[in-house]
């Protein structure tokens, strides 16, 4: 069984910390997580980051992660001014976008 985790609206360097905090405990105590991710608007690096860092302790730990959706508007404007987008690997189409890069 899986464990749903949202990040609400807001994940920056404000946040971030707070969001790590719950990833990391919500990766430890489940087999697998599913990120939801469509409530936010408000992202920048650090979230990507976030991510990135999770996705290679869960593959790390024999854990599953996974998105809820594909990344909304603010995830792929942030994605694509940060160059994940210029070539992206099939691994990261299925991950961000579920196998489909939006147009």
């Amino acid at each position: 069984m899986s464990f749903t985790l949202s990040l609400g609206p807001v994940a920056n360097m404000q946040t971030i910390t707070t969001a790590w905090s719950n990833m990391t405990e919500s990766l430890e105590a489940h087999a697998a997580m599913v990120l939801d991710l469509s409530d936010l608007v408000d992202v920048d690096l650090s979230l990507v980051q976030l991510v990135e860092t999770a996705r290679q302790h869960a593959l790390r730990d024999s854990r599953a992660l996974r998105l809820s959706a594909p990344a909304n508007p603010a995830v792929t404007a942030l994605l694509r001014r940060a160059g994940f987008l210029t070539d992206p690997s099939t691994e990261t189409l299925d991950f961000w976008f579920h196998g489909e890069l939006p147009q």
